[in-house]
């Protein structure tokens, strides 16, 4: 009874993650650097630099070269969250350096602004079954219709292998849901990726549009003043409880 319970909890979470809109909004800046120093949301830096590892082209506005130093201003850091939800950095693109030349460029008027998560490039057989982006495509008893998915390879790599190869039941999404629950019990309470990075190691860049990146910065801010709300509660309660167990041990 429990594990039927926990595979249609599982269902259900499958579903709303699927059909859920992205965070962060599609631009032509997405590529991959090495960042040149270590990032830990605990002791966050004011700014980021990186290392290009392939020309930038965002269309209309600028140009990068490929092995360029980029520097952007570290607008706020998110840390790992539950549902999975990996760590990032909301950053500003201040400036770039091409060291072949020595030549520096001020772009901080240009209003770049951009995400940084960890990069983990996909093992060559799991690629090989999730290449990029995989739709699924069935008619669907849970809603009555027919419909298409678009399922994250990321957050839904269990899911998906289960449901493309089928072992555990001829119904893809049941398939899919059973092979998630084995491999990954109780996967949607879990964090994500966290975001401290160590030197040279790949990242992620991904671009934000103004409105989306001052957005994010706002509510991460406020979930840092909640959370921070919440801790000096718990150390004000922590430290009556000792003034009464002292002035009771006293008596």
């Amino acid at each position: 009874m429990l594990n039927k319970l926990f595979k249609k909890m599982l269902s259900i979470a499958l579903i709303f993650i699927i059909t859920a809109t992205p965070v962060f909004a599609k631009n032509s800046l997405k590529t991959t650097g090495e960042i040149a120093h270590e990032f830990n949301v605990m002791n966050m830096p004011e700014y980021i630099v990186i290392k290009t590892k392939e020309e930038i082209n965002i269309k209309d506005i600028i140009t990068i070269p490929q092995n360029a130093i980029i520097s952007a201003d570290v607008l706020e850091a998110q840390k790992e969250r539950r549902w999975h939800k990996s760590g990032f950095i909301v950053c500003r693109l201040d400036k770039y350096l091409i060291e072949e030349t020595g030549e520096e460029f001020d772009v901080s008027d240009k209003s770049i602004y951009f995400a940084v998560r960890k990069y983990e490039a996909l093992d060559k057989q799991e690629a090989a079954i999730l290449t990029g982006e995989i739709i699924l495509t069935q008619a669907a008893s849970i809603v009555g219709s027919c419909f298409i998915f678009f399922a994250p390879v990321d957050i839904l790599y269990f899911f998906t292998k289960g449901a493309i190869q089928r072992e555990k039941h001829p119904n893809w999404f049941k398939a899919g849901v059973s092979n998630a629950y084995d491999n990954s019990i109780f996967w949607f309470c879990l964090k994500g990726k966290p975001i401290d990075i160590e030197k040279n190691q790949l990242i992620k860049i991904k671009g934000l549009k103004q409105e989306k990146a001052l957005k994010l910065r706002q509510q991460i801010t406020k979930r840092k003043e909640k959370q921070s709300a919440k801790e000096e509660k718990r150390r004000i309660k922590q430290n009556i409880k000792k003034l009464k167990n002292s002035a009771n041990s006293k008596q």
